[in-house]
């Protein structure tokens, strides 16, 4: 009876932490760390007091895989970026083709990738864009 009971009081105190943590927006990462942060998303960087989200991608016009273009173009991305007590909204822009773009904030250089890349005659829905980022000072 008594295993019960212990048992029942560790599922009481166990479950929201649980539920809270699959419905947050937020993750972590450690500086110098590769994530991967989907769109809507926030990460906080430990022991940085640095928070970026990734709001959206407002333009996309990058060169689909399997498409002979003039230009590679580029896609534009809407980041919110929290340092103490203020915050700054930025637009990261990925360039075309497969490279790995870096950003300048404050003390930070931060290197991200958008993906997935277009394909030909393929529509990319908002929830499936993703950051591959990595923040180093």
């Amino acid at each position: 009876m008594k295993k019960l009971v212990l048992f029942g009081l560790f599922i009481l105190l166990i479950l929201p932490v649980v539920l809270t943590a699959c419905g947050s927006d937020q993750m972590t990462a450690a500086l110098g760390e590769q994530f991967t942060l989907p769109a809507a998303k926030t990460a906080v960087i430990t022991g940085q007091q640095l928070r970026i989200k990734f709001v959206e991608v407002t333009g996309d016009s990058r060169c689909p895989n399997g498409v002979e273009c003039i230009q590679a173009g580029d896609a534009k991305c809407l980041m919110l970026i929290s340092y103490f007590d203020s915050q700054s909204s930025l637009t990261f822009t990925q360039e075309g083709g497969n490279t790995v773009n870096t950003m300048d904030f404050n003390i930070y250089k931060i290197s991200f990738k958008l993906e997935p890349y277009p394909e030909a005659g393929k529509q990319i829905d908002q929830a499936d864009y993703r950051m591959i980022m990595t923040v180093t000072k």
